[in-house]
């Protein structure tokens, strides 16, 4: 079944989405708090603990930023335990960046509290609803796959 809408839909659509997001990834940084990481800094242990062990030029490229801002990065995060730097298997001259345990713990606990904030929202559904919900969202989500 195929379903017309017009642009304006498409917008408030990409806007609540957008809130949405928002609104989840503000209540899972509240975990922050408790350790001494910046959103930056986050957001790269993020990308190594979802992508798996990176080089310091393919986790500029994730990131987007210079090579320099990476590297600076990744030494306070390493000098604080949350990462660590090695010599990939493939080529020694290389060096591969990886989540420590400590910085897993750090992603594990802005996901719990993620997902509590969620929780809390959609206790507000009767439970048919949302799990509707969920799932329409889903096959949004695998569309927005499909077309990439």
């Amino acid at each position: 079944m195929h379903v017309v809408v017009d642009d304006n839909f498409f917008e408030e659509l990409e806007k609540m989405l957008r809130l949405i997001c928002f609104r989840i990834r503000v209540n899972g940084r509240e975990a922050l708090k408790n350790y001494p990481i910046t959103p930056a800094q986050f957001d790269l242990l993020q990308r190594l603990y979802f992508d798996g062990p990176q080089t310091m030029t393919k986790l500029s490229q994730i990131l987007g930023v210079a090579k320099s801002t990476t590297t600076g990065l990744v030494t306070r995060l390493e000098r604080d335990g949350f990462l660590r730097r090695r010599p990939s298997d493939a080529d020694r001259r290389v060096i591969v960046v990886e989540i420590t345990e400590l910085g897993s713990e750090v992603i594990k606990s802005v996901i719990n509290k993620r997902v509590e904030y969620i929780k809390r929202v959609m206790s507000n559904f009767k439970n048919a609803e949302a799990v509707e919900l969920f799932k329409k969202l889903r096959e949004l989500y695998e569309v927005i796959q499909e077309s990439r």
